[in-house]
């Protein structure tokens, strides 16, 4: 058996935890039965019960699992254990939450008996796969965020805690709502007919079908970045092929959704619309990882003399998410300016549009590069982000109050700005912000020699 998973149970799994949990949860349903009958009240105190259980309480334990250790100081220690990444994740992710897994287990029971009797056993075994995953993400999507400010030296005060706590919530909110879309037993207890068939990429799917597929699916992949995550804590170095195998995924996933666009973007075709959506992913994920990932400038002169000594395939072995986000903004961006040339009435507007936005990118990813190159103790991604703030929030309320909007174009993409100005200006900025980024990145590694010497 995995060691560190025997060890938290051990820790967790007392004889009298266990009594006591399932000595208060008997009284509940005795209670809710005797208040609600033995029907669907019941099964709803299960499912509020197994919520708060797993997903709410067994979040936060996901949360402490690591920083926890580090509190108590034997993190360290753990680590120069001769556990493998996937061993030590799974053992801190299911063994620091076996209690509450314990507890779910019980109010799991009875809800399957429930909807079993009622709705049948294939629906019975849908909300079976349904309740594990939402637990799972939830408590995945917590110590994800756990080992990520881990990995950026982050203090781990309580309001941290709840950070980590609340991206796991969000998470499992985000998979309860768009599931109860075409959950049957929610459909019967709301009185509201459940969705049917979902549209993507052309076809009209069953919608249980896809939906427990898609949750399922992410839970593998928040599972595999807590894994990927526990290999950079443990000292290891990750490759790029599995992110770049999660960006081909995403993309192609978020593009078939194109039949649930605004009608305002009706008058566009499948490909422009699809093209649309895996350029906002990207874009998005560029700007979510370049500020969770450490942006070490030892590591970027590290790939700097890689590539100067043409040594291409180590250089990339160190490229990180961001970088590999960014690229592949790039790339579905010119490929959708490109596709624009086809239709004559919004090449030109459109092209516009989407290199300002490429633009944009590029001057916001090297302002955050930027930042981590200044002098002090205290640079960083705060800066990047107050910096961003003002240009996107205060320099266009300011120009509001000045009855100069149509200078917008000088801050962010703009529709209506001058067809092609408004992307040279973008580029002009984006130039002159990474040109700021690498020169200081080069003058920090020239004063690092000169100290050395």
């Amino acid at each position: 058996m995995n060691p560190e998973f025997e060890r938290n149970v051990w820790l967790e799994l007392t004889p009298r935890r266990v009594l006591m949990m399932a000595g208060l949860l008997a009284l509940t349903f005795f209670a809710a039965s005797l208040a609600g009958g033995l029907g669907w009240g019941l099964s709803s105190v299960a499912s509020l019960l197994y919520y708060f259980i797993v997903v709410v309480w067994g979040s936060r334990n996901a949360a402490m699992s690591v920083v926890g250790e580090i509190r108590d100081r034997t993190w360290d220690m753990q680590r120069l254990s001769s556990l493998g990444a996937g061993t030590m994740t799974w053992g801190k992710l299911f063994g620091a939450t076996s209690y509450n897994w314990f507890g779910g287990a019980l109010c799991l029971a009875l809800i399957m008996v429930n909807v079993a009797t009622q709705l049948g056993p294939v629906t019975a075994a849908i909300e079976f796969v349904y309740y594990l995953a939402i637990g799972v993400i939830a408590q995945a999507a917590s110590l994800l965020a756990s080992l990520i400010a881990v990995g950026r030296r982050q203090a781990h005060s309580r309001l941290d805690l709840f950070v980590y706590q609340a991206v796991g919530l969000v998470a499992a909110l985000v998979v309860y709502y768009v599931w109860s879309a075409a959950d049957p037993v929610a459909a019967m207890l709301s009185h509201k007919p459940a969705t049917d068939f979902i549209p993507w990429w052309g076809r009209s799917i069953d919608a249980r079908a896809f939906l427990l597929a898609s949750v399922a699916i992410f839970a593998s992949w928040t599972l595999l970045g807590c894994i990927r995550e526990m290999r950079l804590e443990l000292k290891m170095r990750n490759g790029p092929l599995v992110w770049l195998v999660f960006l081909v995924f995403i993309g192609l996933y978020v593009a078939g959704f194109d039949a649930f666009l605004s009608a305002d973007m009706k008058s566009w075709d499948a490909i422009s619309l699809r093209l649309l959506l895996a350029l906002t992913t990207y874009a998005i994920l560029t700007y979510l990882m370049v500020l969770l990932e450490p942006k070490d400038r030892v590591h970027y002169r590290w790939m700097a003399g890689q590539f100067g000594r043409r040594h291409f395939l180590t250089a990339l072995k160190g490229v990180q998410a961001w970088m590999m986000s960014y690229g592949a903004t790039l790339l579905v961006g010119g490929a959708l300016a490109l596709w624009l040339l086809h239709d004559a009435a919004t090449a030109m507007a459109g092209q516009a549009l989407v290199l300002a936005t490429l633009g944009f990118l590029t001057r916001d990813v090297s302002i955050f590069v930027l930042m981590q190159t200044l002098p002090g103790r205290r640079r960083g991604d705060l800066g990047a982000l107050a910096i961003l703030f003002a240009l996107y929030v205060l320099a266009p309320a300011i120009l509001n109050g000045l009855h100069a909007a149509s200078a917008m174009y000088l801050f962010f993409p703009q529709l209506a700005a001058p067809t092609w100005l408004g992307a040279a200006a973008a580029w002009i900025e984006g130039v002159i912000v990474l040109g700021l980024a690498v020169t200081r990145l080069a003058l920090v590694e020239r004063s690092g020699a000169k100290a050395a010497a």
